[in-house]
């Protein structure tokens, strides 16, 4: 394929691409933040990386949306997103970018991608839109296609907008990873979950890495996150229209370093269902992962329990031991004690949204790249995928909680396991 895009021009290898249905990944329409809505998560921009993971809507993939502030020129951000023989530069796990067909603002390129353990790579084609000179008001739009490859085939639409002298940037994607090679196939989880979490894991590292490189040349200070687990200062109920659409994300990260993570779902039960879900750490975690299961130890308490939990999957395999205590402030707390993210914390907070649905916010700082050989080997190509793979371990649980759900009658309140 490299050898046929080198004698190709570009709208010949366009026409070649076979038909695709509708919701394939590489042709489903991308709805990114629209304005109105970096308007609604301003105060959240402020404190990070802001992400949303849309619900399931099958065949349809769900899209994953980021967005960023950069304090840098929004000519220079879209400058280094443009380039992708240059990306090397700031992402350590791209080990060759080569540029295989030039044509107007469209570029077909071979991307390389080098771990510890193994390699990836694939064929993608970029297409730059500029606003006109004179208008940069209007922005930059980049849609990268990934025709296909180790990490599956879909689309990126890359967004840079001006704000103020720096710029907002937001990347709506959509992989499918049902062609991926064998080893992509073997992370966490399966099929939807698959391409849902190599997706967060990858995106994630990327906006995290153009908002370094366009900082350090624009000159600024490098960024830095510090401090302990706190609850963030987010209002779930004026997110609620959001929520309709998708689970949210506030990220608290520089660079290669993640303070804390914070997930935003929405759940269509009463407020007690959801708690008696999340307060059983044997239904919780046998709905996380196909293959998961959890067993209460010790002597639990009045308001904890001790559990060990533990999935069992080719390459990916980890178990562990946690604490989970519910608080008398009404807060579902976690703690890992040993094993895979020992460490690690996780906050759950539910409340009554105004449609009356179960909004729940969870906080957590933990590190999922230590679980097991394979996850440190991404974690060593590039030290900001573990930002995602954490992000995407946020997700999973809120989806967790929601598969269990669906299993409940709407008059069912669970009995947990003590």
């Amino acid at each position: 394929m490299a050898a046929a895009l080198s004698a190709l021009a570009l709208p010949s290898l366009v026409r070649a691409q076979p038909a695709r249905p509708p919701h394939d990944a590489l042709v489903a329409p991308l709805r990114s933040f629209t304005a109105r809505d970096l308007r609604r998560l301003s105060p959240m921009l402020d404190q990070g990386v802001i992400g949303m993971v849309e619900h399931d809507a099958p065949p349809l993939l769900p899209a994953i949306h980021f967005a960023l502030r950069v304090d840098a020129p929004a000519r220079d951000v879209a400058a280094i997103l443009s380039q992708p023989e240059r990306f090397a530069e700031f992402m350590p796990a791209v080990s060759e970018v080569r540029v295989e067909a030039r044509e107007g603002d469209t570029i077909g390129y071979h991307w390389q991608w080098q771990t510890s353990v193994f390699q990836l790579g694939g064929q993608a084609m970029m297409t730059i839109y500029a606003p006109p000179e004179g208008q940069e008001r209007r922005g930059w739009r980049i849609v990268v296609e990934r025709t296909h490859g180790d990490l599956g085939h879909g689309r990126e639409v890359w967004r840079v907008r001006p704000d103020g002298d720096g710029a907002v940037v937001t990347l709506a994607t959509r992989m499918d990873m049902a062609d991926a090679n064998y080893v992509t196939r073997q992370m966490p989880g399966a099929g939807r979950s698959l391409s849902r979490s190599i997706t967060m894991t990858t995106a994630l590292g990327m906006i995290l890495r153009a908002q370094g490189e366009a900082e350090r040349r624009a000159g600024r200070r490098s960024r830095t996150v510090e401090g302990p687990l706190r609850r963030p200062s987010i209002d779930l109920t004026t997110l609620e229209p959001l929520l309709r659409r998708g689970d949210l994300l506030l990220i608290e990260a520089a660079g290669t370093t993640l303070r804390q993570s914070t997930v935003m779902t929405r759940y269509e039960r009463r407020e007690s269902q959801v708690r008696s879900i999340m307060v059983d750490p044997v239904a919780f975690s046998e709905a996380l992962i196909n293959g998961s299961e959890a067993r209460v130890t010790g002597h639990p308490t009045e308001s904890s329990t001790e559990f060990e939990w533990r999935y069992d999957m080719p390459l990916v395999g980890a178990s562990g031991t946690m604490v989970l205590t519910e608080r008398d402030d009404s807060i579902i707390s976690l703690e890992a004690t040993a094993g895979a993210m020992s460490g690690g914390q996780w906050r759950f907070e539910t409340a009554r949204l105004p449609s009356g649905a179960t909004g729940v916010m969870g906080w957590a700082s933990f590190d999922v790249s230590d679980s097991n050989f394979l996850l440190r080997a991404i974690d060593d190509a590039d030290p900001s995928f573990s930002i995602g793979l954490s992000a995407s371990t946020e997700v999973m649980m809120a989806r967790a909680v929601r598969i269990r759900l669906d299993r409940m009658r709407p008059d069912e309140d669970h009995v947990p396991s003590r």
